[in-house]
């Protein structure tokens, strides 16, 4: 593996990481914020959530086929400062109006497959998937960190703050990107390009049925958090919320490896059923609306929500041509965010007619995922 392109793949995961995770540090408390703004309902604080994950759901793969066009260095400067537009935007807003404008202004600097793509498109045949996995996990890494992070950021900031700050950070990472890292060439990226029209498409079952188990994940994922500021309220602060999500997501990084090695050994259709019912089991526990009954179904619906979006990339990545693994990524990664999307904003209509009408949905959903992982056919060794 030669030094530049590990630096290229440290700069983009860095980057990539930090994107998402500015995007994702307000979440545990953006339902909240949001219905006490001007114009404040459930049902447009579920699409103020969840907007975001619309447009990286329309746009990831529409990106990284205009980054083969034109550069992906181009594109991944022009969707970063897409991105700052929409964070300084949702600091500065006044109504619920303009933050789903401003949230769906983040989610159109979709670049993460430009950064797959980039990175494929310059690593060697025998160190590309290697810096692909690195790429994903440090991605991941930063995902789960703002979980952690942003409830404790919160004590010193107030959400627009929060906002605000982040546009700070990736203003800092497209800078380190606009000098620090060389475009490729026209013609190795025409050449890289031509070998992926060559392949086998990646909008195939396979890739839709898996990508269809993450749409699943991330539309309870979403609900949970949804839901739980909501809940919370009368029994702790917004800048409390780090009581109950940080042991959540530290025991959730805690079982991940010991998931991910099960999944690896060939039992991965048992143990994804076995997550989403104890999501289902998650959703029991918090709707008992006390605290004890809310940290302990945190943790154990995160802890499955978690798992599964680690497995279900390892068995996507499975046999998937190299050359194509950006793309085939990205497929996934879209139907990801759609969940992200639906989850919010579906959520946040069911509970605006009855919070019981949006946890019965949240079953609905578990008993979706179950059927769905013991019906298809899947790769698992």
């Amino acid at each position: 593996m030669n030094s530049p392109t590990r630096h290229l793949t440290n700069v983009i995961s860095v980057t990539l990481g930090m994107r998402l995770f500015s995007m994702s540090t307000i979440i545990p408390f953006l339902s909240v914020y949001a219905l006490n703004m001007e114009g404040g309902a459930p049902s447009l604080t579920g699409y103020a959530l969840g907007i975001f994950g619309l447009t990286q759901a329309i746009l990831q793969i529409p990106a990284g086929m205009l980054g083969d066009r034109i550069g992906y260095k181009k594109v991944m400067l022009g969707g970063l400062v897409m991105l700052i537009a929409g964070l300084v935007a949702a600091g500065l807003a006044t109504n619920i109006y303009w933050l789903i404008f401003a949230r769906a202004l983040q989610g159109s600097g979709a670049v993460v497959t430009v950064g797959y793509s980039w990175i494929s498109s310059v690593a060697g045949d025998e160190s590309r998937d290697k810096e692909l996995a690195r790429l994903g996990t440090v991605i991941g890494t930063f995902t789960m960190l703002s979980y952690t992070i942003g409830p404790l950021i919160h004590i010193l900031l107030d959400v627009n703050e929060m906002f605000l700050f982040s546009s700070v950070l990736v203003t800092v990472c497209v800078i380190w990107v606009m000098l620090d890292t060389k475009k490729v060439p026209r013609e190795q990226r025409k050449r890289y390009a031509s070998q992926n029209k060559k392949i086998k498409s990646v909008f195939n079952r396979k890739n839709i049925s898996l990508g269809l188990l993450l749409t699943v994940n991330s539309l309870m994922n979403m609900s949970f958090f949804f839901m739980l500021p909501l809940l919370l309220e009368g029994i702790l602060g917004t800048s409390q919320m780090w009581i109950v999500l940080t042991p959540a997501i530290l025991i959730s990084l805690s079982l991940t490896p010991l998931t991910s090695k099960i999944a690896r050994a060939g039992k991965a259709r048992r143990l994804i059923t076995l997550l989403y019912l104890l999501e289902g089991l998650g959703f029991i526990l918090v709707y008992t609306r006390n605290l004890p009954g809310i940290m302990a179904g945190a943790i154990i619906l995160m802890s499955g929500a978690f798992s599964i979006s680690v497995i279900v990339p390892i068995l996507a990545n499975k046999d998937m041509d190299d050359s194509q693994r950006g793309k085939g990524n990205g497929v996934v990664v879209s139907l990801q965010y759609l969940g992200s999307f639906l989850g919010a904003a579906l959520t946040g209509t069911f509970w605006s007619i009855s919070p019981d009408l949006a946890f019965f949905f949240a079953g609905i959903m578990v008993l979706s995922g179950v059927t769905m992982i013991r019906t298809m056919a899947i790769q698992e060794k």
